[in-house]
């Protein structure tokens, strides 16, 4: 089964004349999160709402729908009418179902049109706060002369892959992954002490990073995070590995209307130059992007060739 979605397909799609809008948007819009609440994703979630609502002037809610890795998300949002008032928020993680769930009676991502990157969001290692750890160095140290293997924690195949590739040029000669069903319960075992490294996005343990209950060793990121600002990148922990964020990205069915397309994606262009939504997302350690479709094409083109060369590097199975 093929799941790549062709980049010359894509772009020849937004190459369509633009019709009639109609009256897109005249009813309620919901909004589909690959992850539960709390987090970075449905942060930017609850901003997507208000903002719709408020320039549609239509009811527009947040269905939380984490667990297997987003697929049941995305197969709520790909099996849906193709109208466009039923969108996928998610992150990369989409392109990773061809790989990890078995069987599938739909294609993951040529199920869905790509509409906007709406933010990056930097990788990020995290300890315990009273572990007395403060830099990645101490933690190799650590983990070295530990008697037992060192436990990192992952919520998503997503920071699997991203931990396996950290950890192969660490310098910790011994691990084991401890995989969880979200980045809120990697948190909550992180602060009892039941493992001893967080593998997530910055969003997760950044509120416990700046009440001191957690401590973010490093991100990978080119600059440090504005709002972590005492956290260096990878690069300058010593971490040789290519500064590469995640994205959130909004997705609709495949063949949702062009002109349906357009219009969402206008709105989320207007973000871009909106102070209090940039407000929000730099809040959750990101990167406003609110892009265009036809970037967010190509970003999504180059995550699945990224990812499967990973894959191919570290097997999920």
């Amino acid at each position: 089964m093929k799941t790549r979605y062709p980049l010359a397909a894509l772009i020849a799609a937004l190459a369509l004349p633009t019709f009639a809008q109609g009256d897109f948007p005249s009813r309620r819009i919901t909004i589909v999160v690959s992850a539960s609440t709390g987090g970075g994703l449905d942060g930017v979630a609850r901003l997507l709402s208000k903002r719709m609502q408020e320039t549609w002037n239509q009811p527009a809610i947040v269905e939380n729908q984490g667990g297997a890795d987003g697929l049941i998300a995305t197969q709520r949002v790909a099996q849906s009418p193709a109208d466009g008032y039923t969108m996928l928020l998610t992150i990369p993680s989409l392109l990773l179902l061809k790989h990890n769930a078995k069987d599938l009676s739909f294609d993951p991502v040529g199920s869905l049109a790509p509409v906007s990157e709406l933010a990056r969001t930097p990788s990020a290692i995290s300890v315990n706060g009273k572990s007395g750890i403060k830099t990645f160095k101490e933690l190799v140290s650590y983990c070295n002369s530990a008697p037992t293997p060192c436990t990192w924690g992952s919520g998503q195949q997503l920071s699997y892959l991203y931990g396996k590739r950290t950890f192969a040029v660490s310098g910790i000669k011994d691990s084991v992954n401890v995989p969880y069903k979200g980045t809120g319960p990697v948190v909550n075992d992180l602060l009892g002490g039941h493992i001893a490294i967080g593998i997530t996005s910055i969003a997760a343990p950044l509120p416990q990073h700046r009440s001191g209950l957690l401590r973010i060793l490093a991100v990978n990121a080119e600059q440090r995070s504005p709002e972590a600002p005492d956290v260096p990148t990878f690069r300058e922990a010593g971490l040789n590995v290519p500064a590469r964020g995640s994205w959130y990205g909004l997705f609709v069915p495949r063949k949702t209307p062009p002109e349906v397309v357009a219009r969402i994606e206008t709105m989320l262009k207007g973000l871009a130059a909106d102070p209090e939504a940039r407000q929000v997302v730099q809040a959750l350690g990101a990167e406003p992007v609110f892009g265009s479709t036809r970037d967010f094409v190509a970003a999504v083109e180059d995550e699945q060739k990224f990812l499967d060369g990973l894959i191919r590097q570290f097997p999920l199975n």
